[in-house]
């Protein structure tokens, strides 16, 4: 029998393992079972209270006031791990690479491709301080505590954060530097830019997020008729066979806890220029 992607959500029996109840109510087999919670499909809420949690011990036994949800899609992309790479380390946070096509976190079908879960596998814990959108490759600073990912991101909101993206973009802006400005989901967003070079068609440039919402660059560019090459969502004529051309090339940060100044910037053959 196919299985197709679904989603089922409900109470436990009581005393039971969860591979035993789910190979009761959903169409999965206990091998495929054991293999999508390990890969993250599967969360709990103990008892039906507090947040729901991915639980990955199929032998886990469980009791009539469980909430179980199993989320599945047979068609979730293999992802290349092998080509995330960590930049900087200290006992609480680090800088990694994260390639297009690796998410920052998982879905509720799973994490397996995610950034965080990679790191995970090594630290008790990771919390990413920023995110990247999945076609775009870049640096990420992560914390490997809750507390530091608190510092962190108090950090951000005062200014002591800042990324810089390279990106190629439809067409030529008019002028060879300057300022964007466009509220996204009702929040103040500004976004500067440097001409590096003029293509035949299009254009490489220099960005620098002053603030961070969402799709922020790639609303904002799509915005002022010079959508980024290769995205999937925003903008016309812009589609191409490479990819997102969108790279967070460089961060500038204060480290909130040693108060040291650090510069971090991709290796030449990861950048776009």
């Amino acid at each position: 029998m196919e299985i197709k992607k679904f989603s089922f959500r409900g109470k436990a029996k009581n005393e039971t393992t969860l591979v035993d109840f789910l190979s009761e109510v959903t169409p999965l087999s206990k091998s495929l079972i054991k293999k999508h919670a390990n890969n993250g499909g599967v969360w709990i809420k103990r008892r039906g209270r507090g947040p729901l949690n991915r639980i990955r011990r199929v032998k886990t036994v469980l009791t009539s006031e469980d909430y179980i949800e199993c989320h599945y899609d047979p068609n979730l992309p293999e992802v290349d791990m092998e080509l995330v790479q960590q930049i900087h380390e200290t006992k609480e946070w680090g800088v990694w690479y994260k390639p297009a096509g690796v998410l920052t976190e998982g879905t509720k079908y799973g994490d397996q491709a995610s950034l965080i879960r990679h790191i995970e596998k090594n630290k008790p814990h990771a919390y990413p301080i920023q995110r990247l959108d999945r076609e775009t490759s870049g640096l990420m600073v992560v914390a490997y505590k809750e507390k530091v990912s608190r510092i962190f991101n108090s950090a951000t909101k005062k200014g002591l954060i800042t990324k810089f993206f390279q990106a190629e973009v439809l067409g030529c802006p008019r002028s060879s530097e300057g300022e964007i400005s466009f509220n996204i989901d009702g929040k103040s967003a500004k976004t500067t830019y440097k001409v590096h070079e003029e293509l035949e068609l299009s254009t490489l440039i220099e960005i620098k997020m002053e603030t961070s919402r969402f799709h922020q660059a790639r609303q904002h560019f799509a915005k002022i008729k010079h959508p980024i090459i290769g995205d999937p969502k925003y903008g016309r004529h812009n589609k191409n066979d490479d990819g997102l051309k969108l790279v967070a090339y460089k961060v500038e940060l204060k480290d909130p806890i040693s108060k040291k100044d650090h510069l971090f910037v991709l290796p030449d053959e990861l950048r776009l220029f």
